[in-house]
């Protein structure tokens, strides 16, 4: 049996294959050769900048790893015949490796392995820095680990290019479900400070299955909720309009992201937790910033990518040779697509955004976010969203496939007032996604 450890995951025992996906993320693997009891822990950020819960604990090094190594001595382990294996840790901005101020995966190598030091656990393995995700697998039975890029993942059979015509887009996007116009009704209603909440109430309960989705990301970890949520009634007094809304926005567009299932994601809905993951850092990045609306944050992060939507089919065919280009000649994802495809996902996204008739605003994200220095409007809200897509793309690199060029990404952190050091601390809203 194989089992994805996901960001902040522990995993103990003694049989089974364990995987991380890394980038800038550390995953340790460390196996008792004493008592044959191995296990994998997940790292996320160096340390805590504030109180953490308890259950947050396994997200960073300094609280995480002596948590991962207590449970372990208390199933069995030995400190002193463990052995460890370390993988991640890539800069998050290649084209800054001096500046370590934003490359903070520097400093979780450097706490892992200063606590492993002084616990006198051998390092038998560590791959760590430089620029590339990789997939840390390990066999609990045997202690045997392997590190390999993630792309290697995928197989590499001899595939073809082939262009698309925006007429054949074009019937692609007459396909797609559109956003639907409950959405935009109580989107409308919320921005009336005079609406009845119950009118809000009514309008969702009217759609019986979008009603239990939004319940049920109520009653997930997305809202940190300490009690059950049994109805949108409920929801509204203990989550607020605003919140209920981008849970409404949220459950609808998962309907579409979801209708790919192969192509760009790397794990089932990949694309689509891409995207929240992105709008929740993008949420608390204008939330400190105090410039851009975190309402209009959220949904441009959600909706970024939505292009990939469109070209998911196309991707799906040619999955070999799009992984190879990416890998072998060092491109960023969007030159790709432009290169097999003939119209990159920025361009299919615009296409999508005219037929839903999208505000400028989004159209602009979703057309110049892997180049926010292009945008000739809304530049701010681009910026932003280029960062937050930078950042949860090197902290969650086991989402979807996409590589993006780093090389704006202090220009933009500059643009949008924040200085790289000082964005650290809002990485934490990554933790607990799901």
């Amino acid at each position: 049996m194989t089992t994805i450890v996901p960001t902040g995951g522990m995993v103990i025992g003694r049989h089974g294959l364990l995987k991380a996906f890394l980038s800038s993320c550390v995953g340790l693997a460390i196996y008792d050769h004493k008592s044959k009891l191995g296990g994998m822990l997940h790292i996320l950020l160096p340390e805590p900048v504030s109180d953490i819960p308890d259950y947050h604990t396994s997200y960073y090094a300094r609280t995480g790893i002596p948590t991962f190594i207590d449970a372990m001595v208390e199933q069995g382990a030995c400190i002193e015949t463990m052995e460890a294996f370390i993988a991640g840790g890539a800069l998050v901005d290649s084209s800054s490796i001096h500046d370590l101020s934003i490359n903070f995966a520097y400093k979780t190598v450097e706490i892992t392995l200063s606590i492993l030091k002084k616990l006198g656990i051998a390092i038998k393995t560590l791959e760590a820095s430089g620029v590339n995700p990789f997939c840390l697998t390990f066999r609990l039975d045997t202690g045997a680990c392997s590190i390999e890029p993630i792309l290697l993942e995928k197989p590499m059979g001899v595939v073809r290019k082939k262009s698309v015509d925006k007429e054949t887009i074009e019937k692609t996007i007459q396909r797609l479900l559109p956003v639907p116009q409950i959405t935009f009704n109580i989107a409308q209603m919320l921005s009336d400070e005079n609406v009845d909440i119950n009118t809000v109430a009514a309008e969702i309960k009217k759609d019986q299955v979008l009603s239990a989705k939004v319940l049920r990301m109520c009653n997930s970890s997305y809202t940190g909720l300490p009690r059950k949520i049994a109805s949108i009634d409920q929801a509204i007094v203990y989550l607020g309009s605003k919140v209920l809304l981008q849970m409404v926005v949220t459950a609808q567009i998962e309907n579409i992201y979801h209708s790919s299932d192969r192509g760009y994601s790397l794990c089932q809905g990949g694309m689509f937790h891409h995207a929240v993951a992105t709008a929740r850092l993008g949420r608390a990045l204008a939330t400190a910033q105090k410039k851009i609306d975190p309402d209009i944050a959220y949904t441009a992060g959600l909706l970024h990518d939505i292009g990939k939507v469109v070209l998911d089919q196309y991707i799906g065919k040619m999955q070999p040779l799009f992984y190879r280009m990416i890998i072998e000649n060092k491109e960023n994802s969007s030159k790709v697509e432009q290169d097999i495809i003939g119209i990159d996902h920025c361009q299919a996204g615009l296409m999508l955004a005219e037929k839903w008739n999208l505000p400028d605003v989004l159209k602009d994200v979703i057309t110049f976010h892997h180049a926010p220095e292009s945008a000739p409007d809304n530049s701010e809200i681009v910026n932003l969203t280029y960062v937050a897509d930078v950042l949860t793309n090197r902290l969650l690199p086991g989402l979807e496939l996409e590589k993006v060029d780093t090389s704006n990404l202090q220009s933009s952190l500059l643009a949008l007032g924040f200085l790289p050091r000082n964005v650290y601390r809002h990485l934490n809203v990554l933790a607990d996604l799901y």
